[in-house]
């Protein structure tokens, strides 16, 4: 008599699978009905976490989360090429124990985001098209470019104020003009090795501010592409928003419809307030701060710029700074100049200078 054998089939059942990824390895903590089944190392690789879990658990609806980081979104995308849901999370949104806090394991990792997960506590972060995504490399490369220029201006800078040596009046370690350039090449220093120094460092920077140009035309051309160029013309008709600012917004941002409101698109660059409330008593605190380091920043800058140039903006940083000091007051033009910008964008509408409301 043959004996039939029947495997275990999962259909209509959810595995959730946490995952702690790394350049290496991957560590894995899976779920199922609120219980923790088993955690296991696995090669960095997508297909063998699929195989494993269509072997072991064939028929499930299988759901993976992996905290955003320097692994980027490959691995979501390979996830979801072969039929496995997958979620990238925010590394503050994943809750932690105090147990798990001074235990921090690549197992103790993974469990804490798939316990999360089947508990239905985490949301996934926006996940960029392949394409937008790439931009991003551009954009953020020159953001590395310039903080390297700051660095090795700062060095020089340094350097000089090491070895006594005092700017003439008519420059300014703000004002890298070629004459100031000229003078740091030109000036008399003893000390073979200082020269040399002071040279590399000058040589250094003058390749970074030509890196920086370069890159300041590719942007300009990725501006002028169909993909951009609506989008873009509507940004930079606000007052304070230049080229860098439009593209880095519409770049970074992607999709402005992906926010449904524009608090959620405010909580995104980073202007929301804080606030401490207790039953009859609520108190607004500072700006969060979790933030979009480059849009926040990029905003204030056009901030300043918009108040000399949006008479309604004028007349509101006038009456802010009655009661506050100009840097706070700026924020909050920050905080209107965003909200403009989320109209015009999200309304396609052109930019009307002087409007209050």
């Amino acid at each position: 008599m043959v004996k039939v054998q029947e495997r275990a089939d999962f259909s209509g059942k959810k595995i959730f699978v946490g995952m702690d990824v790394h350049s290496k390895n991957w560590n894995n903590a899976i779920y199922y009905e609120g219980q923790f089944l088993r955690s296991f190392h696995q090669p960095p690789k997508a297909e063998a976490l699929v195989k494993l879990l269509k072997r072991d658990y064939p028929g499930a609806e299988y759901v993976c989360a992996y905290e955003a980081g320097f692994c980027g979104f490959w691995i979501q995308r390979e996830l979801e090429m072969q039929g496995v849901k997958c979620i990238v999370v925010h590394a503050a949104d994943v809750p932690q124990t105090d147990k798990r806090k001074h235990s921090k394991t690549d197992p103790n990792d993974s469990k804490g985001i798939g316990s999360a997960l089947q508990a239905g506590l985490l949301k996934g972060i926006y996940v960029p098209d392949v394409v937008t995504e790439g931009n991003r490399k551009l954009i953020r490369y020159r953001q590395q470019v310039r903080k390297d220029l700051t660095r090795c201006r700062s060095r020089i800078k340094g350097l000089l104020h090491n070895i006594g040596i005092p700017l003439p009046s008519q420059f300014s370690i703000k004002n890298w003009s070629r004459a100031f350039i000229k003078w740091l090449q030109e000036l008399q220093i003893e000390h073979q090795y200082i020269r040399y120094t002071l040279n590399s460092l000058v040589a250094q920077e003058a390749k970074l501010r030509a890196e920086i140009l370069l890159l300041n035309k590719e942007l300009k051309n990725l501006l002028q592409t169909d993909r951009y160029r609506k989008e873009g013309e509507l940004l930079m008709g606000i007052p304070g928003i230049g080229t860098t600012t439009a593209i880095t917004m519409l770049v970074e941002i992607g999709n402005i419809k992906r926010f449904s409101s524009f608090s959620e698109f405010n909580s995104f660059v980073g202007f929301y307030p804080s606030e401490y409330s207790s039953g009859e008593h609520e108190r607004k605190g500072s700006i969060m701060p979790r933030h979009h380091r480059e849009l926040r920043s990029l905003i204030v800058e056009a901030a300043w710029i918009s108040v000399r140039l949006d008479p309604a903006l004028t007349l509101a940083f006038g009456e802010l700074k009655k009661r506050m000091t100009p840097k706070r007051a700026v924020i909050s033009i920050a905080r209107k100049l965003l909200n403009r910008i989320w109209h015009v964008w999200n309304k396609q509408e052109v930019y009307e200078k002087g409007l209050v409301a």
